[in-house]
């Protein structure tokens, strides 16, 4: 038989919150998301001028096109990023400056609430790309599978009203997400402007809002791979 009667979340109401020895909050299984903000930095305009050579260049296909691409309508020159530019002093002061410290901090803060050894590993790219959004461009739902963490550069982002141009993660934990009006959120919205930079678990569901801008955004993305101690 259900219990017919009704207590309030006060505290005071608690008789038996004085007989409490001890009590500790416990986050189970979290997603650890970091952003960052680096600033509208000189290499963001370097960058999209070299994203717009590309799809001047006939011989570069639009991976954004294959079945398989969570891209819809954007252009995503078919280049692996850190292999096209490698040694190239831009591109490598951009990694050392932002890309790198970004992953770092992100593994030293994972590392931290994992209970790892904080030392001892290292990481490389399984992957990195560009993404052109024109008006009405977004990405489906999707994860990135076998990847630890991802970083999402926005080289540049037009200003838009909310959601346009947001990236949302959704809740893994679904059954949290009921009822709603006392639950966990389903979804959780970030707002990216020039120079903003988002590393996240690569298993965590995630998709882009379309904006309505003239406008394009450019997002270079990166697939982190960790590496065990030698």
């Amino acid at each position: 038989m259900a219990d017919a009667s009704v207590y309030s979340n006060a505290l005071s109401h608690f008789a038996y919150t004085t007989r409490m020895k001890r009590a500790q909050t416990h986050t189970l299984f979290p997603a650890i998301v970091r952003e960052y903000q680096f600033g509208d930095l000189p290499v963001n305009q370097e960058f999209y001028n070299r994203i717009k050579t590309f799809q001047r260049d006939i011989a570069i296909k639009n991976a954004g096109e294959k079945p398989n691409v969570a891209t819809i309508l954007g252009y995503q020159p078919d280049i692996v990023l850190h292999e096209h530019w490698d040694n190239d002093p831009t591109w490598e002061q951009f990694l050392n400056t932002c890309v790198h410290p970004g992953i770092q901090s992100y593994l030293t803060e994972h590392a931290r609430l994992a209970g790892w050894p904080t030392t001892d590993y290292g990481y490389n790219f399984a992957a990195s790309w560009a993404v052109l959004y024109p008006a009405g461009a977004y990405q489906i739902p999707h994860n990135h599978p076998n990847t630890f963490c991802v970083m999402a550069y926005y080289a540049n982002v037009p200003i838009r009203p909310k959601p346009e141009g947001a990236i949302s993660f959704i809740n893994p934990h679904v059954e949290s997400t009921f009822p709603r009006e006392f639950a966990w959120e389903y979804h959780r919205n970030f707002y990216p402007r020039n120079g903003t930079a988002v590393v996240f678990p690569g298993w965590l569901q995630h998709y882009s809002h379309p904006h309505k801008s003239s406008e394009e955004r450019l997002l270079l993305t990166f697939d982190v791979q960790l590496l065990p101690p030698e």
